[in-house]
């Protein structure tokens, strides 16, 4: 692959950059790498998992990249043949690697991918679109929560889109309540250049409970993704780490930092060891979206009720890996009326 095929000098930051400039890089590039330089001489290396392990160890995204970089990346110089770099990468596992001179000035960079279009993948995602929508109030009495209308499409539509931009064409979408007005809208999928198929439930069988219904041949993990939630999430990366860390479930977190509003003190007995004024609190929360590998779809009994929390639950006592994913891309969730304003000032779809 010819290095000079892409715009690699657009990915080049410097260490005084904050994460979230990374992050936009990052969407703007579509190179999957941030170059971190000095005077045009590589210094450190940032791709969308240095971003994730930064979030989980508790860094803002106002912090410098350099609390994040990774300072020892894997390089070649402009003599290392292209099958030298090819099977290094194999080797590795990484999909690009910066081409520098013996005193670290960058030249250029190497990718694995030899197009910049979207691979297709075979993973099965199902939807889950059953819910009654109960906390909506008046907007789902004669609307399935997943078809309210958000910037001129359903909910559901935008989860779609998403998905096929990542990729991902292979749908199936569980429905219960007015799930009619669903299936007329997407019908087998064609139209929206997906494959769509339907789980009906005859009862609510809750978040998880419908994949006990799932018939496939394929292995590969299974993607989950309420249908009332929305997300800008790369769904490939999330995919990707999955599978690095080689975890049998995932599950996407957002963030939530909360701030007492008095001194907090800490004690042993009667005595104080420490006193935190106003401190900031800091809890991941679920954020509905998952990977499961599909050995675990025998966790769940057919025809029966069963939450994804209640799941997860079980999946952790019986010792299969289970991870988190931190989120940094918009999310929101739609419990209450409320909710729908907020994602319309939040999102540009």
């Amino acid at each position: 692959m010819s290095k000079n095929k892409y715009n690699w000098k657009s990915s080049i930051l410097t260490a005084n950059h904050l994460i979230k400039d990374v992050i936009k890089n990052l969407n703007q590039t579509n190179l999957q790498i941030a170059l971190v330089a000095k005077k045009n001489k590589l210094i450190g290396t940032v791709t969308d998992g240095d971003i994730r392990r930064g979030l989980l160890k508790g860094y803002s995204l106002k912090e410098k990249v350099s609390r994040i970089m990774k300072k020892k990346s894997i390089t070649v110089s402009k003599n290392t043949n292209y099958r030298e770099v090819r099977e290094l990468m194999k080797s590795k596992s990484i999909l690009q690697i910066p081409i520098i001179s013996n005193d670290k000035k960058i030249l250029g960079l190497h990718f694995w991918n030899k197009k910049t279009s979207v691979k297709r993948k075979n993973n099965l995602v199902v939807i889950m679109a059953g819910g009654f929508g109960k906390r909506m109030r008046y907007k789902t009495s004669f609307t399935p929560k997943p078809m309210i209308i958000l910037h001129g499409k359903p909910i559901l539509e935008h989860i779609i889109n998403n998905l096929k931009n990542n990729g991902f064409t292979n749908l199936i979408i569980t429905t219960h309540y007015l799930e009619h007005k669903i299936i007329k809208y997407f019908g087998n999928g064609k139209n929206f250049d997906v494959n769509i198929e339907y789980i009906k439930e005859k009862k609510p069988l809750g978040t998880a409970g419908s994949l006990s219904k799932i018939y496939s041949n394929k292995s590969t993990p299974i993607i989950v993704a309420n249908g009332d939630v929305i997300s800008n999430i790369n769904y490939s990366e999330f995919l990707n780490y999955h599978n690095k860390n080689n975890a049998e479930a995932s599950m996407a977190v957002r963030e939530i930092r909360s701030k007492h509003s008095f001194g907090v003190v800490a004690s042993q007995g009667l005595k104080i060891m420490n006193i935190e004024e106003k401190p900031i609190t800091k809890t991941h929360i679920n954020a509905g979206i998952y990977i499961l590998n599909k050995k675990l779809i025998k966790l769940i009994k057919k025809n029966s009720f069963l939450s994804m929390t209640d799941l997860f639950n079980k999946i952790i006592s019986k010792n299969y890996k289970a991870i988190l994913f931190p989120l940094y891309e918009n999310w929101q969730d739609f419990a209450k009326p409320k909710d729908l304003k907020v994602s319309k000032r939040k999102f540009k779809l």
